[in-house]
């Protein structure tokens, strides 16, 4: 029975990897053209942070003072025991406004069943580990997530991971459009840089 498990489980990480790495090569940000990708964009920063700001009030000033700051919109599939996503977003530089537009891959450990949408908010305090992520060199780690339910429709929660991060230069702050989440897991966020259509 033992070994029934574990090759179970081993079937189901296998397929989560391989249908992440398939999605990461399908994702890419809405929009027939550059200008409609760019306002698709600019629509998911308003939105996250009038949801962020609301939720987590001192994240206002933590962005202020950050070297810079991702904000993405990714889709999860959960599976009993391992999930995966795929997404898209932008890393913008606090200093000079500069704009990284990014697709994004998620991989996720944990228990669960379902699909949700999921906008994970990453502040960095550290600008190698800051451009290391949007180059697509290294990996953002989440701990244990959390959401709430925002407003009565419940259009979005948001979820802190921050206080786990904070002290590896970064901090991660969830807002989810599926109200509550009872799932606890742990997640990797890696990026890739891409270019809008012309």
């Amino acid at each position: 029975m033992q070994i029934h498990t574990i090759r179970t489980w081993a079937v189901a990480l296998t397929f989560s990897a391989a249908a992440a790495l398939f999605a990461v090569g399908c994702a890419t940000i809405p929009g027939t053209t550059g200008a409609e990708q760019a306002e698709t964009i600019n629509e998911l920063i308003t939105r996250t942070l009038t949801d962020l700001y609301k939720q987590e009030p001192e994240t206002r000033e933590k962005i202020a003072k950050s070297v810079g700051y991702a904000i993405m919109n990714n889709k999860i599939t959960k599976i009993p025991i391992v999930g995966a996503g795929s997404g898209y977003g932008v890393a913008i530089n606090t200093k000079t406004g500069d704009r990284t537009y990014l697709k994004m891959v998620r991989f996720d450990l944990g228990g669960g069943w379902g699909a949700r949408s999921v906008r994970p908010v990453l502040i960095f305090h550290d600008e190698k580990k800051f451009n290391d992520f949007i180059d697509g060199a290294w990996s953002a780690n989440m701990g244990a997530e959390a959401a709430a339910k925002v407003g009565e429709a419940g259009a979005a929660g948001g979820g802190g991971t921050g206080d786990l991060a904070g002290d590896k230069g970064y901090s991660v702050h969830l807002i989810t459009d599926a109200g509550v989440s009872a799932t606890a897991t742990v997640g990797v966020i890696r990026v890739k840089p891409v270019r809008l259509k012309k």
